[in-house]
């Protein structure tokens, strides 16, 4: 009714929906919760309506009439309760108010709507009543209109057994597919069925046993057998103090109640997409924080297990964990730190023995979980620690693995998807840190070992370059390029690479398929110093990550051989491994155990060369190699930006930036 005004007096609670419903039809509503506020408001406002709960917050609606009378407010009322309605009408109604509502489901909001919008017309002037003389309808008129009406209607004679229906319209067919035939005479309850609600049964059972009026939504079935959601009312029909029938008035409400369904659906899902968010921010507030603070301070590997585990113990939500790695020894999974489940830290299975996802996260290197009872068993099992789930996160840091992180849940729905993600994060937290712990190792070891081994592959790229220029090949250095590929420094003593003929090595260098380019360095009476830009380079990098260094490396055409520095306590077994990988006839030749070199030059030679960019890298060490920054110079920046394809201008400034740099880091590590 638009432009009415509605004050409604509610408690907090449930005065939304009223509030909704009223404003959904035009009313300006005024929300109040007690009955004084009622008041003042209706004495010192215009309202075209107010609309009260009977139980109010240390009032009651009687008392509110009572005021409202006493005030002399004319304001049409309409009051509506969960309580018993008979008494509290006769008194309402004895006070005053226009309608007396029993709260009866969703259905009671609407008729609140609609008593609502009729009491306030009463505001309004209808004009004076026109005259319907000779207009009266017909008995015919007014069975033609309860048979063509669109809502189901029937009736039901007390007076037979089991109130048999007499009477059903048009729209009652229509709603459940059975024509008049079959259903006159039956009783109405042949509509329920398996969905059907028990206790709405009872309560339309006990209103028509004490002749009251009754709404319910009750689930009913068609001919077909096919449900529908029925807005059904009851009411007793007297002729003077006798009860002759009881009407019904059927409506097919399921696209309401769909609505309604999909409504309460998406809700739950939204709350549940809200809950699983503040788990993952509590995860990432707690669990990271703690797991950074944890690698930051740690400066054993043993202990920082330890403490993610105990970490990962104390997270709300999860059980426990443990960290565990497969011994290149022995080959088995050993747990080397556990906490929260009763699971021995030194524990050693077969990997055979291991639930599958554990098994899968080592061949795959993803993250792979599973629930209790969807685990293939084993000692690791979630059913076996009494937890929910299980999730196993690798423990990498490039090639390097350093083993499995495990994970328990206590709660079935923790370590979802997203939380998958976040541990994701931490198990390469804890491959970040560990491996800061065995670079930090490797550089301050006093002792080291060292290992020759035989590559006697001719597949090695080194050989292979080897074979193009026709000699051995020593290995001086490797930059890394920007794209993943490399420039390897390789020495060698043969004749001028550019002599034309057999001699012409660079030529036969440059065509290998994975050479991009091949240039002179510098080039003295005993040998030649060059450079090749490949995308196969050697596993050099790949074995610093497992705490082999390359100090030296010589190869020939049908194999090379290296020499490699390590901390004492590093597995040589997984530097080989790597090697293994990729060359067959890799050969352990020797292994030496000695005080380790000075390695500052090898440290501020790392700090220098993780700040050039490939060019200054490049600028730097042709320039070097040429005895650029000798006196008196052999040769010139022009010279070598030639040998390099650039100007001379570039050529000057890419080394001005690198000598910055290297400055710098000298002055100011």
């Amino acid at each position: 009714m638009s432009g009415s005004r509605a004050l409604i007096v509610h408690p907090r609670d449930g005065i939304d929906r009223i509030t909704s419903a009223l404003e959904a039809e035009g009313f300006d509503v005024t929300p109040v919760h007690t009955a004084t506020e009622a008041v003042a408001k209706a004495t010192a406002g215009t309202f075209d309506c107010l609309v009260s709960e009977y139980d109010l917050p240390g009032d009651d609606g009687i008392a509110l009439l009572k005021a409202l009378g006493d005030s002399e407010a004319d304001l049409p009322t309409v009051l509506f309760t969960d309580s018993d309605p008979e008494e509290i009408s006769r008194t309402a109604y004895e006070l005053g108010a226009d309608r007396v509502l029993h709260k009866n489901g969703s259905a009671s909001v609407d008729r609140l709507v609609s008593d609502v919008t009729t009491v306030s017309s009463r505001r309004d002037d209808p004009g004076p009543p026109r005259d319907i003389t000779g207009h009266e309808p017909s008995v015919d008129d007014i069975e033609r209109a309860a048979d063509e009406a669109p809502i189901g209607l029937s009736l039901c004679d007390p007076d037979l057994p089991d109130n048999p229906l007499v009477y059903v319209n048009d729209a009652w067919e229509e709603h459940t597919g059975y024509s008049p035939a079959e259903i006159m005479g039956r009783n109405p309850r042949f509509l329920q069925g398996p969905e059907t609600d028990p206790e709405t049964v009872d309560r339309l059972s006990t209103a028509i046993a004490n002749e009251e009026e009754i709404t319910v939504e009750i689930r009913n079935y068609k001919r077909d057998g096919t449900s529908f959601w029925n807005e059904l009312t009851v009411a007793p029909v007297y002729d003077g103090d006798e009860l002759v029938h009881y009407v019904g008035f059927q409506d097919d409400v399921t696209d309401r109640k769909t609505a309604e369904r999909l409504a309460d659906e998406r809700a739950e899902r939204l709350a549940d997409e809200r809950r699983a968010l503040d788990r993952v921010l509590g995860r990432v507030n707690g669990l990271l924080s703690d797991v950074s603070r944890i690698l930051v301070e740690g400066t054993d590997a043993t202990e920082i297990s330890r403490e993610v585990c105990e970490e990962i113990a104390e997270e709300p939500g999860y059980l426990g964990g443990w960290i565990a790695e497969v011994s290149s020894g022995t080959g088995r999974l050993e747990l080397t730190a556990a906490s929260g489940v009763p699971v021995a830290e030194d524990l050693s299975i077969a990997v055979e023995d291991a639930p599958a996802e554990v098994r899968r996260a080592i061949d795959t290197d993803d993250v792979q979980h599973c629930s209790t009872g969807s685990c293939s068993g084993g000692p690791l099992a979630p059913e076996t620690v009494d937890g929910r789930r299980l999730l196993v996160v690798p423990v990498t840091y490039g090639d390097r693995r350093y083993g499995l992180l495990g994970i328990y849940s206590s709660e079935e729905e923790a370590l979802d998807r997203r939380e998958q993600k976040v541990c994701e994060s931490v198990g390469q937290m804890i491959a970040n840190g560990l491996h800061s712990v065995e670079t930090t190792r490797i550089l301050t070891t006093d002792r080291v070992v060292e290992l020759r081994v035989a590559v006697d592959d001719a597949t090695f790229t080194l050989s292979r370059i080897a074979d193009a220029v026709g000699d051995t090949v020593e290995h001086l250095g490797t930059t890394r390029l920007d794209d993943d590929g490399c420039e390897l420094y390789l020495k060698t003593d043969v004749d001028d690479p550019e002599a034309g003929g057999d001699g012409d090595y660079l030529a036969a260098v440059q065509a290998l398929p994975f050479v991009r380019s091949a240039r002179t360095v510098s080039e003295t009476d005993e040998d030649h110093t060059f450079a090749v830009t490949a995308t196969d380079c050697p596993p050099f990098t790949r074995l610093a990550a497992h705490g082999g260094v390359v100090d030296e490396a010589t190869a020939e055409p049908t194999g090379a051989t290296l020499t490699i520095e390590a901390p004492p306590k590093q597995d040589v077994r997984s530097m080989l491994d790597v090697l293994r990988a990729e060359y067959e006839g890799i050969e352990l030749r020797s292994r030496v155990e000695r005080a380790s070199r000075d390695r500052t030059v090898a440290e501020f030679a790392s700090d220098v060369d993780e700040q050039l960019t490939e060019r200054q890298r490049s600028a730097l060490k042709t320039a070097e190699l040429n005895g650029y920054f000798e006196w008196p110079r052999p040769v010139d920046g022009s010279e070598i930006a030639e040998r390099m394809g650039i100007t001379r201008q570039t050529f000057h400034q890419h080394l001005r930036a690198a000598e910055r740099k290297l400055v710098g880091t000298y002055v100011d590590p």
